[in-house]
């Protein structure tokens, strides 16, 4: 048996190194211990190859998000050289490619930040802290906006919710759900947002789950597109006219797995829901880790 599964590996890996990505090592009808080595190994190269897919997909939409503002900053200023007659129209025309290559920035700058936080390197920063004052803040800061565009928004938050994370790093996950929730909200809509401690089940390692809710009444989602909609620069059909990189809900996800939480999105009808189940670590734990960090 030993020497069969060896031949089968050699066969496959050969196989794959040769291109052929799409091969798998062979299973028995016995359902014996060979092929649950070799269910494993295929086990994993099915995640490579879906890693690799992602990679090449992710290539492909950084390639085309970048050279799109980049070819307009090259068009604007080649026009300007050529026919800018005054000062003021080469000045107009520097400002508008300097918007663009921002744009290209703003997508690097989220792109590290992503891998910054996917690598686990902001750990360092978690500490103690009430998430009540902190998402005031932020949604303080988006009522102007909010207001600008004729949308209302409406908070219902516990007086306090102790946590244990990154104030900043989550004020921007929810800054982030925010400005899309802003975004695709009609003239007139509203937004809720609500903050509550779930207490935690006998048996749980935690002190009970952070959970945040923020719902509007825009445009929404298909089940299709939430699928989707966390994988880097992903932008559904009906929001291709709308200005943005595709990248916002990447980094909210980031930010909640490192902080040991979960990503949900559901339909609101209309509408989308989003909702972040973060876990309150225990205070023995959050404090032990306190110290060490």
């Amino acid at each position: 048996m030993f020497q069969r599964i060896i031949r089968l590996i050699h066969k496959t890996t050969a196989a794959i190194t040769q291109g052929d990505l799409s091969q798998r090592i062979p299973l028995s009808s016995n359902k014996d211990e060979e092929d649950n080595v070799a269910s494993a190994i295929n086990t994993m190269l099915d995640s490579a190859s879906q890693q690799m897919e992602d990679v090449r997909q992710t290539s492909n939409a950084i390639a085309h998000d970048l050279r799109a503002p980049i070819a307009r900053a090259r068009s604007q200023l080649e026009d300007a050289a050529l026919h800018a007659r005054t000062e003021a129209e080469l000045r107009a025309a520097i400002e508008r490619a300097v918007e663009h290559l921002d744009a290209v920035t703003s997508i690097g700058d989220a792109l590290l930040r992503i891998a910054q936080i996917e690598a686990g390197t902001r750990r360092s920063a978690f500490t103690q802290f009430d998430i009540v004052p902190a998402l005031q803040d932020i949604l303080e800061l988006y009522a102007a906006v909010a207001e600008d565009r004729g949308v209302a928004i409406q908070a219902t938050l516990s007086e306090e919710l102790p946590f244990y994370g990154d104030r900043a790093m989550f004020q921007q996950a929810i800054a982030n759900v925010l400005d899309n929730a802003i975004k695709f909200s009609p003239s007139g809509g509203s937004i809720t947002c609500s903050a509550q401690l779930i207490p935690p089940s006998l048996h749980s390692e935690n002190d009970g789950t952070i959970e945040l809710t923020i719902a509007d009444n825009g445009m929404g989602m298909t089940p299709e597109d939430m699928l989707h909609a966390t994988k880097r620069f992903f932008r559904a059909e009906q929001t291709r006219h709308i200005s943005g990189s595709g990248l916002g809900l990447s980094v909210v996800q980031a930010i909640v797995q490192l902080h040991g939480g979960q990503l949900h999105l559901a339909n609101n009808n209309p509408g989308l829901i989003v909702r972040i189940e973060a876990p309150l670590p225990s205070k023995t734990i959050s404090k032990i880790a306190e110290i060490n960090g």
